[in-house]
């Protein structure tokens, strides 16, 4: 009987959004108009070249926190921040925007929302305190609260300024819709079984053939995957997530190997400037061939926290119970995973980010001596240039089973390497389509002969975001 047995560990992780940093669209005394152009609210920092007029001699310290903020000088605005407080009757309004641009600043996000909200409370008619209060929310991931503030601010600001609410009101419209995406994919391969090529084993004094059907078998065929998730912004920075996947390969040479599985994914997210949480239950329905394999089901606990701009952690932990079809399959290979990873992601430029992590998985199945332990270390790099795209990632891991082998008498050891790169150029795309060339090489190393394998495989992806 073939046995087709494959467990996979991956992580997860979206590459640095960095959060932008948005002026105010206009200076300090609110019933001035503003000159900077809307142009510079989607930039993190004022251009260099940007020239603002200097101070005169004669101006007041209002003048001076005024200038701080526009110049984005946060450590002089907080030292005339201090020294303002402490002036008779000054200006609480004044005091608490200059402090709430402070805490913008300082990543403290939620003080600087709570700052502008009790500024608009006692003076709803400050429009643009309430646009930047609609800026703060859209940037920590508030979409609900943003989009009412938006709308309610939008009537009595500049029309630059409003065809720039109309952009941000579309951005999270479209952020918060279906994201459906499909992906094709050409693939000729050696192994399609993942089998061993040993001919012969030898078990003391025994010696057995193995059947052709036991070997590597070669198999051509086109794979495919159809996707759509979807974020939905409840309240705050509340999250309903729902995901469903189809994916799966058709051998036109070797059917049997033939393989579909659905998912679907539903749960809870938390999002923030600087972080996400989320709590997501799963289902899964594994096809091979012409009949029902497997399925499973589980839930996954994912974190992901910006550290800085250029450095980001992520982290995910699943657990997953899995249950064959086949009763003969099902006394050995029923039974749980538990999977653990880290990763930590570094963006030293906007177009390259690199990546390095750890991932552990815990298989505990109804026959011992098919559970294991195994850990594993992963790095990568993704580089988008102006033509050409490149991703590649390498893995190395220890799998060791808990109990002797039936065909050996001892326990199996195995080291896993993985390899694996894609290339792609715009000049490729069309309408829409993005092909790209792929590589990707598996090979186990095992102290037991019959567990050895490796396999190289060339092929063509085809991607599409609709």
């Amino acid at each position: 009987m073939n046995i087709k047995y494959l467990v996979i560990l991956s992580v997860t992780f979206s590459s640095t959004a960095f959060s932008q940093e948005l002026p105010p669209a206009q200076t300090v005394f609110f019933e001035q108009d503003s000159f900077i152009q809307p142009e510079l609210l989607l930039k993190k920092t004022v251009d260099k070249d940007l020239k603002l007029s200097t101070l005169p001699p004669n101006s007041s310290l209002e003048d001076y926190i005024n200038q701080a903020i526009i110049h984005k000088d946060w450590k002089e605005l907080e030292k005339l921040l201090d020294k303002y407080r402490k002036t008779d009757n000054y200006d609480h309004i004044l005091y608490e925007y200059g402090l709430g641009a402070l805490y913008r600043f300082q990543g403290k996000q939620k003080k600087a929302i709570e700052m502008y909200q009790e500024i608009i409370t006692k003076n709803p008619n400050l429009y643009y305190p309430r646009f930047d209060l609609a800026m703060m929310l859209f940037e920590n991931k508030q979409y609900t609260e943003a989009k009412n503030e938006f709308r309610a601010v939008r009537p009595f600001l500049p029309t630059q300024i409003q065809a720039l609410i109309d952009q941000l009101l579309s951005t999270m419209e479209e952020s918060q819709g279906w994201q459906p995406n499909v992906n094709f994919n050409f693939e000729k391969t050696d192994n399609v079984n993942q089998s061993s090529s040993i001919k012969e084993i030898s078990i003391g004094e025994a010696t057995f053939i193995r059947d052709q059907e036991s070997l590597p078998q070669k198999a051509e065929g086109i794979g495919y995957t159809l996707n759509a998730s979807r974020e939905q912004n409840m309240m705050s920075n509340h999250y309903v997530y729902f995901n469903a996947t189809l994916n799966g390969i058709h051998y036109w040479d070797n059917t049997e190997f033939s393989e579909q599985t659905l998912r679907i994914d539903t749960g809870y997210k938390y999002k923030d400037l600087k972080q996400s949480l989320g709590i997501i239950p799963f289902i899964g329905q594994n096809i091979l061939g012409d009949s029902r394999y497997s399925h499973n089901y589980g839930a996954g606990l994912e974190y992901n926290r910006l550290l800085s701009d250029r450095w980001q952690v992520s982290a995910n932990t699943s657990h997953i119970q899995k249950r064959y079809q086949d009763s003969d399959l099902a006394q050995y290979y029923n039974g749980h995973a538990n999977s653990q990873a880290a990763l930590i992601l570094y963006q030293p430029k906007s177009k390259l980010l690199i990546y390095s992590g750890l991932d552990w998985m815990q298989d505990r199945l109804a026959d011992e001596a098919e559970s294991s332990n195994k850990k594993g270390i992963r790095s990568g790099f993704l580089y988008f240039g102006d033509s050409l795209g490149i991703s590649s990632n390498i893995r190395y891991s220890k799998r060791n089973f808990l109990a002797d082998n039936i065909w050996y008498g001892i326990q199996r050891k195995d080291s896993e390497y993985e390899f694996g790169i894609a290339t792609w150029r715009k000049q490729w795309q069309w309408k829409g389509f993005t092909p790209k060339l792929n590589y990707r090489y598996q090979k186990i190393d095992s102290n037991l002969p019959l567990y050895e394998r490796n396999n190289g495989t060339w092929f063509i992806t085809i991607d599409k975001k609709i």
